[in-house]
């Protein structure tokens, strides 16, 4: 009896019309998933309410004055000020709108990467598609989607002007290259990656005008930076109350989440995260098994390759001579670009190659997606409803805010008549003020007075409500520090806020009752990164002679 023969390989017809309709699935997928996260994000987390306050000053030289207090350069506010001006950002859902326009964006920018080959970027697109991070982060009130979007746009641009430089194209290229690094610092090192991958290029053909062209996009791009020298210098004396250890380990296992494996997605995240670096790896051995023959396609698959070789490590090395506490969003970008060197090289020209990355990509949409779906089902932030919950307090009680980070989305959306005050108390609630808390730093005794405050409203018999963290359990009052004298680090931060948070604690636990939970208002969770409760501690009842 003969042996079944194996099914035919499909034809190159039927292969392309199966991407372009996975693709088309992809790109269904990723609108749902955007509008998803658009209506059941809400309201702005702490660090977008940092964004709006800077963005709306009464002047622009009011933004430039607050620069310091945040973590981009001027573009991003430039244009929230802009969807502000038009009358978009009145409320939180215009606010969301303009993320939700630069999140589909950049689904978009990533089709132009695919440098004219006929197969879609398939693996490309769901990878980006799906990641967690590239949505939440990247449709959020921030400077991160727009960065991610301008190197998109960047990494085709760079190379098509240096490989045909007409007065247009190079045009593109510098206003592409200087907006990446206007939206985000650390893309300063992604455009210095696609500069250099250009010039190697261009070397390698021969054509050392093209290798110096490619030098001069990313130069004038650097050069915009200079304006921003003193607000570099003044943000990282501010800043270093936030510093802290950061290790190679440290900053693997943030990039692991920035590819997928998110806090809340479980196996979904992990298996995103592996096909990120499976497709990474994939990029390379599909180059070298099967090499483009000669053109425009050879240098686009070597310029994709080498600006990875070099963007991930200066990437890396970047975050670890900042020495900030990392976040998954702070690699977006680097995910983008990632995603441009996979589109430009895979699926390539062999139809193996390509089965494969169809199968692969179809086999993520339907197992990730829908997980990806229920995590953007997340709230922002529920500090809009924490802040509702004490809104009954009355004018005798205390509102105390801890952690003092948290005073910013507080001060947004609380209108109660109670005061308030975060710990330590500071000058200014409405953005994030690190200059302040280093100033507390040095004080002799900076959270005297909140203490005060709450033994005297205890002893009245009124109430003292806390908003964030849980307050947390004290034995006996801690001994109260003496002020820091040395440089100031993230490190030491963290011990004196802990110390001062407990000085207060033995305050509540000295002079009142108890303390109980306040109830909120039924909501969905918030995403991980700012979940605030709220307690109540209640003085004993005035004694009457």
């Amino acid at each position: 009896m003969l042996a079944d023969s194996p099914p035919p390989a499909p034809s190159p017809t039927r292969l392309a019309r199966t991407e372009w309709a996975l693709a088309l699935a992809a790109g269904v997928v990723a609108l749902a998933l955007h509008v998803r996260l658009f209506l059941a994000a809400g309201p702005l987390w702490r660090d977008e309410v940092n964004t709006v306050v800077v963005a709306t000053q009464p002047t622009l030289a009011g933004v430039w004055d607050r620069l310091d207090c945040e973590s981009f350069p001027l573009l991003p506010f430039a244009l929230v000020r802009l969807w502000s001006s038009l009358g978009l950002a009145r409320t939180e859902a215009g606010l969301r709108s303009f993320g939700l326009v630069v999140g589909l964006s950049c689904v978009a920018a990533l089709w132009w990467c695919r440098a004219g080959a006929p197969s879609p970027p398939l693996l490309a697109l769901v990878l980006f598609t799906l990641n967690p991070v590239v949505l939440r982060w990247g449709d959020s009130v921030r400077g991160y989607g727009l960065g991610a979007l301008a190197i998109l746009l960047a990494f085709p641009a760079v190379l098509r002007a240096v490989q045909n430089p007409r007065p247009a194209a190079v045009a593109l290229a510098v206003v592409t290259a200087t907006a990446a690094v206007q939206s985000l610092y650390q893309n300063s090192v992604l455009v210095f990656a696609m500069v250099v991958a250009a010039a190697v290029v261009s070397l390698a053909q021969g054509r050392r005008r093209h290798a110096a062209l490619a030098l001069g996009i990313g130069a004038a791009a650097a050069l915009s930076l200079l304006p921003y020298l003193p607000v570099m210098e003044r943000a990282r004396r501010y800043g270093l109350v936030s510093t802290g250890e950061s290790t190679p380990g440290h900053l693997a296992s943030v990039l692991w989440r920035a590819l997928g494996a998110e806090i809340g997605l479980g196996a979904a995240g992990q298996l995103l995260a592996v096909a990120w670096v499976a497709a990474i790896v994939w990029a390379f051995v599909a180059v070298a098994a099967h090499p483009p023959a000669s053109g425009r396609p050879r240098a686009t698959a070597f310029y994709a390759l080498l600006v990875l070789l070099i963007a991930i490590p200066a990437h890396f090395a970047f975050l670890l001579y900042l020495g900030f506490p990392t976040m998954p969003w702070y690699s977006l970008s680097l995910v983008a670009l990632s995603a441009a060197c996979l589109a430009a090289v895979l699926p390539g020209e062999s139809t193996s190659f390509r089965t494969s990355a169809l199968v692969l990509a179809g086999a993520l949409l339907v197992s990730v997606s829908p997980r990806v779906f229920s995590y953007l089902g997340l709230r922002q932030t529920n500090m809009d409803l924490a802040a509702a919950a004490v809104a009954g307090a009355g004018p005798d009680d205390l509102v105390v805010v801890s952690p003092w980070f948290l005073s910013v989305p507080f001060h947004r959306y609380y209108h109660g008549a109670a005061p308030w005050a975060t710990i330590p108390p500071l000058a200014d609630t409405s953005v994030h003020r690190p200059d302040l808390l280093g100033r507390a730093l040095r004080e002799e005794d900076p959270v005297g007075t909140l203490v005060a405050r709450v033994e005297s409203t205890l002893r009245g018999g009124h109430r003292v409500y806390w908003v964030g963290l849980p307050p947390p359990a004290i034995e006996r009052p801690p001994d109260r520090l003496p002020p820091l004298r040395g440089p100031l680090s993230g490190a030491l931060e963290g011990i004196y806020c802990g110390n001062w948070t407990l000085q207060v604690a033995a305050a509540l636990k000295e002079h009142g009752r108890p303390a109980e939970p306040v109830p909120m208002a039924p909501h969905r969770d918030p995403q991980p990164y700012e979940r605030a409760r709220v307690w109540v501690t209640t003085g004993p009842p005035p004694q009457v002679w």
